[in-house]
């Protein structure tokens, strides 16, 4: 997401674009923009852009789990010459078409001690704002909160048929 001095530059390099289209007089200040542009710091301002734009069509989901649960899941999906990603979002179709719902949320005793680590997916915003919908109807009906994250670690768990017990 873009901060207040990169909406700032975007603006200027706007407004440098429109100058030089209408060949008007010397701007120093707009020139410096585009020479910043050329510059490492400006790969890194064009990179927070690019980034912005995935994370609002893409936006990261996390997943609370094992360091050696995480390893399993990235391995298996190599294996099966797929992503994460791409698993994530089959399953979210099922649960959004109602064919597929989830168990109920495993939880790790207090005070198991269990490290944890996140594992990071990326999710189809609209897949997304469906879950919302979906969350207060389906947690009824089910009985328990249904994040969109347990949707996608227990699909995950079904896909690979790994048992509840090695999750904690």
């Amino acid at each position: 997401m873009p901060v207040s001095r990169d909406n700032e530059r975007i603006a200027k390099l706007r407004q440098a674009s429109a100058h030089l289209r209408a060949g008007g007089p010397a701007r120093p200040d707009l020139a410096d923009e585009v020479d910043f542009v050329l510059t490492d710091e400006g790969a890194r301002f064009l990179n927070r852009l690019r980034w912005g734009s995935v994370a609002e069509q893409s936006p990261n989901l996390a997943m609370n789990v094992t360091p050696e649960l995480r390893a399993r899941l990235k391995a298996l999906a190599s294996e099966n010459g797929k992503k994460l990603d791409q698993i994530v979002q089959e399953g979210f179709e099922r649960y959004i078409a109602g064919t597929w719902v989830p168990p109920e949320p495993i939880k790790r005793p207090r005070g198991s001690g269990s490290e944890t680590v996140n594992l990071n997916v990326r999710t189809d915003a609209g897949q997304r704002e469906k879950l919302r919908q979906l969350k207060d109807e389906r947690s009824r009906e089910l009985g328990f909160k249904v994040a969109d994250a347990w949707v996608a670690l227990a699909w995950l768990l079904e896909e690979f048929g790994i048992p509840d017990e090695d999750v904690l």
